[in-house]
């Protein structure tokens, strides 16, 4: 999602080519036309889908953007389909390919969050470049890190151990929801993994921080990463994902550790006693901040 809007941010792409894109993706292929031709707005939850409405502009990218960057996703997409499907460890080229083309994406995704484009990314595409230019934009070492990092998850264990709370579905289908947006324009979660039923969606989901800091050592941060991954789930007043655990997913150690959300809010509060006053404060709290910025909590 954020990878397209951040190419809708630099002008390669309008909003309806970024649409279109988002439909080609397996959680958007069975979609409704309608609902296709506003992809990138629509949003799968636990049981329903979100509609975060359109808001993107149609005016023209860039000449030869779009055919760039629809190349890549297309080639991107089939090519993880074919040699790393979700929950799957990928052979070291493939996971050194795929490294490639996320580092690519990953600079797109800070185009939309902070507004700045890499100059090496802008160099290429608003040059008419190719692919291959854009691919060849990582260091060896970076990819060579990246694709260490993926067989770190594997070898520790918690590549298996995602697949688990994904319901440890057959090869190739999604193991929950990647971004799930918890409030719309104010925060979105990195993974809601779970397993999901075709009819009832996902009954208990576990939602995930990825962190992928060099050292977990610093209590205070670790501190603040458990009050941020816990509050993520109070947000989620309609139970639209049906959070029942969250956890953090180290990217760089390979762990991935969890806790029921009744339980991680009892250790932080010191017990259970004022879980859910603490909470409702807190959700009080949130709505003020919402309300002056024009947003609200999803309560139902």
């Amino acid at each position: 999602y954020y990878a397209l809007l951040g190419m809708v941010r630099a002008q390669w792409g309008s909003g309806p080519w970024a649409h279109a894109q988002a439909a080609g993706y397996p959680t958007h292929d069975e979609l409704p036309p309608e609902y296709r031709a506003r992809a990138l707005g629509i949003r799968p939850a636990a049981a329903t889908w979100l509609d975060l409405g359109d808001g993107l502009p149609d005016d023209g990218a860039i000449p030869g953007a779009e055919e760039l960057w629809g190349e890549l996703l297309g080639r991107a997409r089939r090519y993880q389909a074919r040699h790393a499907p979700p929950g799957a460890l990928g052979g070291p080229g493939a996971e050194a390919g795929l490294a490639r083309t996320n580092w690519v994406l990953s600079a797109c995704e800070d185009i939309y969050r902070s507004g700045r484009i890499d100059p090496r990314l802008a160099r290429v595409v608003d040059g008419g470049g190719t692919i291959a230019e854009l691919r060849a934009l990582p260091a060896d070492a970076q990819v060579t890190e990246l694709a260490e990092l993926a067989k770190r998850l594997h070898d520790n264990g918690a590549l298996w151990e995602l697949r688990r709370l994904g319901g440890t579905p057959p090869e190739g289908r999604p193991l929950g929801i990647a971004g799930p947006t918890i409030v719309p324009g104010w925060a979105d979660g990195d993974l809601l993994l779970g397993k999901l039923d075709p009819e009832a969606g996902i009954a208990e989901g576990t939602l995930l921080d990825v962190k992928t800091v060099l050292t977990a050592g610093d209590p205070d941060r670790a501190g603040r990463w458990l009050w941020q991954i816990l509050l993520y789930a109070w947000l989620d007043v309609a139970d639209l994902y049906r959070i029942r655990e969250v956890g953090l997913l180290l990217g760089r150690h390979g762990t991935l550790v969890c806790w029921p959300v009744g339980e991680l809010a009892a250790d932080l509060l010191g017990g259970d006693g004022l879980v859910d006053q603490r909470r409702d404060e807190f959700r009080d709290i949130a709505r003020g901040l919402l309300d002056a910025a024009g947003l609200s909590l999803a309560d139902g």
